[in-house]
């Protein structure tokens, strides 16, 4: 092909002369021409040149260190990768002197990035304080063109060699996606395919792949045999004569037909096939039916029973499954309180290809257990009953004994008693009672009386021992003292000691127990450099500013965990790995293979509201602009009562600091309505720039600071609501809000125990262009509390207060606090709880109290059921607040979990209402109401 820079066939080989994706051929031949001269090469490559060297991957073996600091490093044939990190990697520094092994070592590291073909580092002088570094990068796929082909698709094609437009061009890859796409073919009877690839330099550095497909005469089915019962076999075959031979359909009967014969209650069904000269030969050998019975049996039924029964699952029936299903059988009945059970398989075959399984069961009488004793203990019976599996008014089960007695002897292990005998418990069973008594003899309890460390001289005695469970004159416990070797061992290897080793030794003489940890300690191993690979889009400095480790610091993997959890939290990656790479003297190189999630993201959806009856919402994103982590999105959500536009920008480290910074554009047309009047109460639109930082100042602990600017313009105001000249009109509210919120949650959408809590506090004054002259304060605080495994406490505790100033006398309309609805005192109708006006419009308030408590229960299958208590109210004025006058609700609600939060129901009955009140509100939406 004209322009091609290189062509390859399905079974061509590629020269890869200088790249680092040799194959082993390559390799073993390279190791052996260095075992056999490095005489020559030492002298090759240290032979000086007139004012020059050239280091290779090979002069980098020595480990000679220039004595001049470098003075300049020029950098040629770089784009993929700032020069900064290619010198980083390549451990080159101004002003260092250049150390040839450390060299090597770099350009291994490089190499490690997967972006460079090769890599050429010379001097430009013999004192070595002028270097050249030159590279060669690997090819950018920036198209994929497929020719030739009329049987197959382009997407088929692109789709089995599996490259795709903008990853690195790797020779071998493409002679594997060739390789793969000519045996795809061949599975559907092109086996006389013939593909070749080719590269065609484009601008910069990348190519287009250029797939050429010569798909040959295909092979077609000249006749069809079946051997077998064929009926099945022909509801399902899609081929027939003149067609063209497809394994892949073949693969697709097999399945269809033994699912079918499976379905029939048949075990052993096989589907084999056979191509040869145009003959299309299927073989069905439909195995045998099974059909199983019980008989005798009453405590438990035969839906139960079947479930125990594995021959269809297996698709086998032999002796052995139908000894080891009888014994399955038996212990289900032992834990339903049958221990006299006996089952017994009959086996018959009737006619041919059907057999009849028949288990025949005796249960016997069922027990409960009535009594447990302890006989010979000076612990408390009703403590060691909580240890055992046998449990009182439970079914009685006598494969459970032992489980009982090892872990009573575990328990008093636990507690020091090592000569602990417990005989073999007594069971008393009469008239469906059984009595349950266990004979123990305790011995002596064992005491730590000495703990000692040998070896240790990283640690003192001291800083050991304090990071240990183990306390002298407590109980001997052989768990405490694995804990502490465990516990040791880990306080060694969070500062570097890698290879640190800890033996406990233990001595027991009567009642006294004697511990002694001896340490081989080892080296410490360092931190060296970190390598970033995957990372086409990001920069660089987006993930090294979340990675927490220093070079040259001791080595711990926790703190790599925490890396990989902070790199996930970004939400640019689908993927990262954090693997330590070989060990180079005393340090290693730490390894971070991301693989990066599609940064653009368009989401849209609709539902309906109680409040706002119809709605939707369309958003588009893009979170990571320019590689950097910048986000930008734009919003609307449309409803029945409003329209929004949000445009936001974000920026997680603003001014190159770890401070997060926010900007957000809002343009909105609403309508307040009264639902329990069916009236719109107000209408108001209002244009708002918000900008603000946030700074994270613990892992649980975050404040943040905005400014606010919005032009608001309320009109077609009902009268009774009007509390102040504010209240109507074009009003300009301008305010900074600081704030902090405390999250301990160990989930943001469903908790099971956490604390997260939260202050805002909002000043609007004509000193910052404001119109209306206010204060308000905002507080809240969210509990979480997991009670057993599917329920959860949930509390809740809200306030605000506001008070004007200056010329204002009221808040305007838009700043009042409002209760009432789905997410605040359910019981009560959006926005409908505290004062109203003469026409019985809500007015909101300057002041407002909520509570509220939650019992969530999951009752399986994506359900979950909610009890909960409400109470608020909302007052005019501050001084007019009253505890007394709190409105309180109760409801149950319904959950079912979706991808971005649980769907709800909720039903709120009012405790107290007033007259003339409805009895109770019902409330749909999505996500938890706090």
């Amino acid at each position: 092909m004209k322009g091609a820079d290189w062509v390859e066939t399905s079974s061509s080989d590629l020269n890869l002369n200088r790249s680092r994706e040799s194959e082993s051929r390559i390799q073993k031949k390279v190791k052996r021409l260095f075992c056999i001269l490095p005489f020559v090469l030492s002298l090759f490559f240290w032979l000086p040149a007139p004012g020059s060297w050239i280091l290779t991957f090979a002069d980098a073996q020595t480990t000679e260190t220039a004595v001049q600091p470098i003075a300049t490093i020029e950098v040629r044939g770089l784009s993929s990768i700032p020069e900064w990190e290619l010198l980083y990697l390549l451990d080159l520094r101004r002003g260092r002197p250049l150390d040839r092994k450390a060299l090597q070592e770099g350009i291994e590291r490089a190499f490690l990035k997967g972006v460079f073909d090769d890599i050429v580092v010379e001097s430009l002088d013999q004192e070595h304080t002028r270097i050249r570094v030159t590279v060669k990068e690997k090819k950018v796929i920036g198209a994929i063109k497929v020719q030739g082909n009329d049987h197959f698709s382009k997407s088929f094609i692109k789709k089995q060699t599996a490259l795709s437009k903008g990853e690195r061009l790797s020779r071998l890859k493409v002679r594997r996606g060739i390789s793969n796409l000519k045996e795809e073919m061949a599975k559907r009877g092109f086996a006389n395919a013939n593909i070749a690839a080719a590269v065609v330099p484009r601008k910069g550095n990348t190519v287009e792949v250029v797939i050429t497909v010569q798909e040959g005469t295909p092979e077609r089915i000249r006749d069809i045999t079946i051997a077998g019962p064929d009926d099945v076999v022909r509801s399902y075959l899609k081929l027939s004569s003149g067609d063209i031979f497809d394994a892949k359909q073949l693969e697709s009967l097999e399945e269809k037909v033994i699912r079918n014969y499976k379905k029939k209650g048949y075990v052993g069904a096989a589907l084999s096939s056979t191509f040869s000269n145009g003959i299309l030969s299927i073989v069905l050998d439909p195995g045998k039916k099974l059909t199983v019975g019980f008989k005798g049996n009453a405590g438990i039924s035969s839906k139960t029973l079947m479930k125990e029964i594995p021959f269809y699952e297996i698709d086998e029936i032999s002796e052995d499954l139908i000894e080891e299903t009888a014994s399955r059988i038996v212990s289900l009945y032992h834990s339903h309180g049958y221990p006299f059970v006996q089952v017994a398989p009959v086996q018959s075959v009737p006619e041919r290809n059907h057999i009849h399984l028949d288990f025949f069961i005796f249960e016997g009488e069922r027990y409960r257990v009535r009594s447990i004793a302890f006989e010979g203990v000076t612990i408390p019976a009703e403590r060691l009953k909580d240890i055992i599996a046998h449990k009182t008014g439970a079914y009685y089960n006598p494969e459970l004994l032992e489980t009982d007695v090892e872990n009573l002897t575990e328990f008093y292990h636990a507690l020091g008693y090592l000569y602990l005998e417990v005989q073999e418990p007594e069971v008393s069973l009469t008239n469906g009672n059984a009595a349950i008594v266990f004979d123990l003899r305790e011995g002596p309890q064992v005491v730590l009386k000495e703990l000692s460390l040998k070896n240790n001289s990283a640690f003192s005695d001291k800083e050991l021992l304090d990071a240990i469970p183990l306390r002298l004159g407590q109980p001997y416990n052989e768990v405490d003292v694995s804990d502490a070797r465990r516990k040791i061992l880990e306080l060694y290897n969070r500062k570097g000691f890698l290879d640190a080793k800890v033996a406990a030794e233990r001595e027991i003489v009567d009642t006294s127990a004697s511990v002694t940890f001896t340490v081989q300690e080892g080296g410490i191993t360092y931190f060296g450099k970190n390598v970033i690979i995957g990372n086409e889009q990001t920069r660089p400095r987006v993930i090294r500013r979340e990675l927490s480790v220093k070079e040259d610091t001791p080595f711990d993997y926790s703190l790599l965990l925490k890396e990989r959890q902070k790199l996930y939290r970004l939400g640019l990656f689908t993927d990262i790995e954090v693997t330590p790479a070989e060990k180079r003297d005393a340090t290693r190189d730490i390894v971070y293979r991301v693989k990066e999630a599609r940064p653009g993201a368009v989401e849209f959806g609709v539902g309906y509201g109680e409040y706002e009856a119809f709605r939707a919402f369309f958003d588009v994103s893009y979170r990571n602009l320019w590689g950097t982590n910048r986000q930008l999105s734009f919003r609307t959500e449309v409803s029945t009562l409003e329209q929004r536009y949000i445009l936001s920008y974000f920026e997680p480290w603003f001014l190159n600091e770890d401070l997060t910074f926010r900007a957000l554009l809002l343009h909105e047309e609403r309508k307040e309505r009264n639902i329990e009047k069916d009236e719109i109460r107000y209408r108001l639109k209002r244009d708002t720039i918000t900008a603000g930082v946030e700074k994270r100042l613990t892992e649980t602990l975050k404040a943040e600071l905005s400014y606010d600017f919005s032009v608001v313009k309320t009109f077609d105001v009902k009268p009774d609501v009007i509390l102040s000249r504010e209240d109507v009109g074009t009003l300009i509210i301008s305010g900074i809000r600081p704030g902090l919120i405390y999250d301990t949650r160990d989930n943001p959408f469903e908790p099971r125990k956490g604390l997260l809590a939260g202050l805002s506090f909002k000043f609007a004054s004509p000193l910052l262009l404001s119109e209306t002259h206010f204060a308000k304060l905002s507080l809240y605080v969210n509990k979480y509390m997991g009670l057993g495994r599917r329920n959860v406490l949930a509390v809740s505790l809200r306030g605000g207060i506001a008070k004007g100033f200056g010329d204002t006398r009221e808040l305007p309309i838009v700043e009042r606090f409002f209760l009432g609805g789905r997410t605040t005192v359910r019981g009560y109708a959006q926005d409908a709880l505290g004062p109203k006006g003469v026409d019985d419009n809500p007015t909101g308030g300057n002041a407002f109290t909520m509570g509220n408590f939650e019992v969530r229960t999951d009752i399986g299958r994506g359900f979950g059921l909610v009890t909960f208590v409400d109470a608020g109210n909302v007052w005019q004025k501050v001084e007019d607040t009253d505890i007394s006058n709190l409105k309180y609700t109760t409801g149950l609600g319904l959950r079912y979990n979706t991808p971005v939060g649980p769907f709800r129901i909720d039903y709120g009955y009012k405790l107290n209402p007033e007259k003339g009140e409805s009895r109770g509100e019902i409330h749909f939406s999505l996500g938890h109401a706090f």
